[in-house]
């Protein structure tokens, strides 16, 4: 009976450091399944030493062989298709690996391509997203993205191609590849938005359907871009917004509502409306790049003004035909969220992620 139980307790050390392979009287530290006769095909798991059980085993279809790849290298592969892949090696084929790998810097679910990427060649833009938390007594967890719409840094065709940044308070306000475009109120992204886009003074006949006026800056400084003798039912589109037809955000976010502006505001300043503190919009770091960007066709003239002051779109329009709703912030402290602004003046956008 001794020696009995003295078996059951040798047997588990034995099993403990024993090799096992199939096919072969040499097993390695792996498990060794080798073709007998003339069968043909192996299957191996090289060099284990991690114990994390986070990956799986994926047949390469390109090598014919069974390897091993981590969760998070499948999540990329779901994020980054061939289709982008195959375009970025296409458009950029010196600089497509360090772009890759730049890309993948952004946790896989956390990456975002322009709703146009790919599509003219224009709009090559990937975003990282990043959580917003808010100050000490308010209750904010919410997803924007760490870009402008249209900002250098996100563009796979610029040499300071960095999705990443993170910049906050006067590095972000005085670095203009984190400016982005100029979007005119609830228009798409015709190629307006771009600073070096022509300007026009004919005005559309319409929300949508841009015809010959496509990708022009409509100027009209002290009105809207769209004509007003014309009955349209202007005051109540939402053409941008989480099921807007023409929001520029990458699928999965939107311009955020007035309300979400407001959100966002009282978790930086503690309110949700003025900010009574001196520039805390200014000097935020909460959310990364929310820079001073200017604007264009604001002052009286179709150029840009580079002005120490940041005005980003809200969705909503609640005040009339030609005025709707946005964030203002400069360095004279304030910063409301319920500033009216005319429609036909190119401002900033930056997205939040649905609900």
């Amino acid at each position: 009976m001794k020696k009995l139980l003295l078996s059951f307790v040798v047997l588990p050390g034995a099993l403990a450091i024993a090799q096992v392979g199939i096919n072969t009287e040499e097993p390695k530290a792996m498990l060794d399944i080798s073709a007998k006769d003339n069968q043909k095909g192996d299957l191996r798991i090289q060099d284990v030493e991690e114990k994390s059980t986070q990956w799986l085993l994926v047949w390469d279809e390109k090598d014919q062989k069974v390897k091993r790849r981590s969760l998070s290298d499948l999540k990329y592969d779901m994020i980054l298709d061939k289709g982008k892949i195959n375009y970025i090696r296409s458009k950029q084929p010196a600089k497509a690996d360090d772009i890759i790998k730049k890309i993948k810097q952004c946790a896989p679910e956390n990456i975002a391509f322009d709703k146009l990427f790919g599509v003219d060649g224009k709009h090559d833009f990937v975003y990282c997203a990043t959580t917003v938390t808010g100050v000490t007594g308010t209750n904010y967890n919410r997803t924007w993205l760490n870009l402008n719409l249209g900002a250098e840094y996100a563009d796979i065709n610029s040499p300071h191609f960095d999705p990443t940044v993170s910049k906050t308070g006067t590095d972000a306000h005085e670095d203009d590849r984190t400016y982005g475009s100029l979007y005119q109120w609830q228009r798409a992204s015709d190629g307006h938005e771009f600073r070096d886009s022509e300007a026009t003074d004919r005005l559309a006949y319409d929300w949508i359907g841009m015809g010959e006026l496509a990708g022009k800056f409509i100027t009209n400084v002290h009105g809207s871009w769209v004509r007003d003798d014309i009955d349209r039912p202007g005051r109540y589109l939402y053409l941008w917004g989480a099921v807007g037809v023409s929001d520029p955000c990458p699928s999965g976010y939107h311009v955020p509502t007035d309300q979400e502006w407001e959100q966002f505001h009282e978790a930086v300043a503690g309110d949700a409306i003025s900010g009574a503190e001196a520039n805390q919009m200014m000097t935020q770091n909460k959310l990364p790049n929310l820079a001073a960007a200017g604007c264009r066709d604001c002052y009286e003239d179709e150029n840009i003004n580079e002005i120490q002051q940041g005005i980003y779109w809200a969705s909503d329009n609640s005040y009339d035909r030609s005025r709707v709703n946005g964030l203002l912030f400069h360095n004279g402290g304030s910063s409301p969220t319920i500033n009216t602004y005319f429609t036909a003046h190119g401002y900033s956008v930056r997205c939040i992620k649905n609900n």
